[in-house]
C-alpha cells in the first residue's frame, strides 16, 4: 500500500497573494488487513514495491448558492457532484458547488517506484491571486478553498486528497499604503536593516496595524424623544481579527434615566438587489436579505452611574468585512438601551429607594465598524486549524 500524507508548511490560513507551500510525502507501507482484496508480500518473496502512475495539485475555490436567497440558474445553484472514470482531473470532480477558480494543476510525481519501506518527499508551492473572495460560510453563499491533490496507482482509479484553506482578504479594505507613514519612524544607522522574505504582505499588515492602533476618538450622542441617553465615545472604528472593542458610556448630563444597556457584536451579510430571489414573483426587499449572525455581547445595568465602559472581543474565527459582486459582508455594533418613561427622582442621597414600578421603552441604534483581518499565523495558531490530510491507496 502507498500512504499519502500533505502538510501545510505555513499553516491552514493564508492571505490572498500569499504563497502556499505543502509537502507531499509518498510512504510505502505494509497491508495489514485480511480482506481477499489484501496484497501481503515479505521479504522471503522477493523485492517489495508500490507503483504510483501519478499525481498533481492544485487549488480550488467552491462556491455554494442558496437557491431561496440568491437569483441564480438552476444549472448554477444544483450543479451535479462531477465524477471522473478516467486518468484525467477535472477541477469539479468530487464537488458539488460551483467552481469559480481552480490554479493549473501541477504534475507532483510520475511513474513513481516506492520500494519497501521508503518515502519520497515533494514540496508543491502555488501563488493565490489577489482579487479572490475570501472563506466566507454565510447562509446566502459560501466559499470555500481546499488543496485538491489527485493520485492513481497503476491499474486502480483515481483518488483524491483533499487538504481545507482558509483564505483572508485585504484588497478591497481600502488599505493605504504606509511608506508615508515609515519616513516619520527615525531608523537607527548603526543596525542593519532586516529585509523581509514576503515584503507584498508586510506592506498591508503594517497599513492594518497602523489603521487599527492610531486612536481617533468619536463621541455620539444618543438621544430620544425626550431628550439625551447616553454620550458613547470609541476610541476607533476599526478592528482586528483577536481585538477587543473597547468604549466609555457617560451618563452624567443626561435628561433620560437609562436602567440597562446591552452591545452585541453582529455581522449584517448583504446579498445585491439585482440577486435577490424573488418570491411570488416580486422581489424580496432588504430586510429579508439581510441576514445577522450575533457573536460577543456585553450587558451591564446601569441605573444610577454616572459613567461605565464596554468590552467587546472580535472572534478570531470570523470572516472580516468584504464585499464581492455576489455577497457583501458588514460588521456592526448592536445597541439597546432601557430607559425609564419618566425621569427617576433622586433625592435623598444617602438612602434612594428606587420605585416599585417604572414604565420603560427600549431603544435600538447600530453603530457601522470595520473588521480588517490579522497575521494568518495568528489566526492559525489561535484556531488550531487541520494542517494535514493523509490517505491510503
Amino acid at each position: 500500500m502507498i500512504e499519502v500524507t500533505a502538510n501545510l508548511i505555513g499553516g491552514p490560513v493564508y492571505f490572498t497573494g500569499d504563497k502556499i507551500s505543502c509537502r507531499v510525502t509518498f510512504s510505502y507501507v505494509h497491508q495489514t488487513s485480511k480482506s481477499h482484496n489484501s496484497y501481503v508480500q515479505t521479504k522471503d518473496s522477493g523485492e517489495c514495491s508500490e507503483v504510483l502512475g501519478w499525481a498533481s495539485a492544485q487549488v480550488v475555490c467552491i462556491c455554494s448558492i442558496n437557491p431561496q436567497k440568491v437569483l441564480v440558474s438552476d444549472s448554477v445553484s444544483n450543479p451535479s457532484r462531477a465524477t471522473f472514470n478516467s486518468t484525467s482531473l477535472s477541477p469539479r470532480a468530487g464537488e458539488r458547488g460551483l467552481v469559480i477558480f481552480s490554479t493549473k494543476p501541477k504534475i507532483l510525481v510520475c511513474d513513481l517506484k516506492l520500494p519497501d519501506d521508503s518515502c519520497s518527499e515533494y514540496i508543491y508551492e502555488e501563488t493565490i491571486p489577489s482579487n479572490l473572495p475570501p472563506s466566507f460560510r454565510g447562509q446566502a453563499i459560501k466559499y470555500s478553498y481546499k488543496l485538491k491533490i489527485g493520485l492513481q496507482r497503476v491499474g486502480a482509479s483515481v483518488k483524491l486528497l483533499h487538504v481545507p484553506l482558509r483564505l483572508m482578504t485585504w484588497q478591497n479594505l481600502g488599505l493605504h499604503s504606509c511608506h508615508d507613514e515609515q519616513e516619520i519612524v527615525v531608523s537607527n544607522p548603526f543596525l542593519k536593516t532586516n529585509i523581509s522574505m514576503n515584503s507584498e504582505l508586510d506592506d498591508p499588515l503594517e497599513s492594518m496595524q497602523l489603521l487599527t492602533s492610531r486612536r481617533s476618538p468619536s463621541i455620539y450622542k444618543v438621544t430620544n424623544s425626550k431628550g439625551k441617553v447616553v454620550s458613547l465615545c470609541l476610541f476607533k472604528n476599526g478592528y482586528r481579527l483577536g481585538e477587543d472593542i473597547v468604549g466609555t458610556l457617560d451618563f452624567g448630563d443626561s435628561k433620560v434615566s437609562c436602567m440597562q444597556y446591552s452591545v452585541t457584536l453582529q455581522s449584517q451579510e448583504l446579498v445585491p438587489e439585482e440577486k435577490r430571489c424573488r418570491i411570488g414573483g416580486q422581489q424580496s426587499k432588504l430586510g429579508d436579505e439581510s441576514v445577522l449572525t450575533s457573536y460577543s455581547k456585553h450587558h451591564e445595568f446601569c441605573i444610577g452611574f454616572l459613567q461605565t465602559h464596554l468590552s467587546l472581543p472580535v472572534p478570531l474565527h470570523v470572516t472580516p468585512s468584504f464585499d464581492t459582486d455576489m455577497v457583501a459582508l458588514k460588521w456592526r455594533l448592536h445597541f439597546e438601551f432601557v430607559t425609564a418613561v419618566s425621569a427617576l427622582n433622586w433625592n435623598g442621597e444617602t438612602a434612594w429607594e428606587p420605585p416599585k414600578v417604572t414604565d420603560i421603552e427600549t431603544m435600538v441604534w447600530d453603530l457601522p465598524i470595520v473588521i480588517y483581518p490579522t497575521a494568518p499565523a495568528h489566526v492559525s495558531k489561535a484556531l488550531y486549524g487541520a494542517c494535514e490530510a493523509n490517505i491510503l491507496l
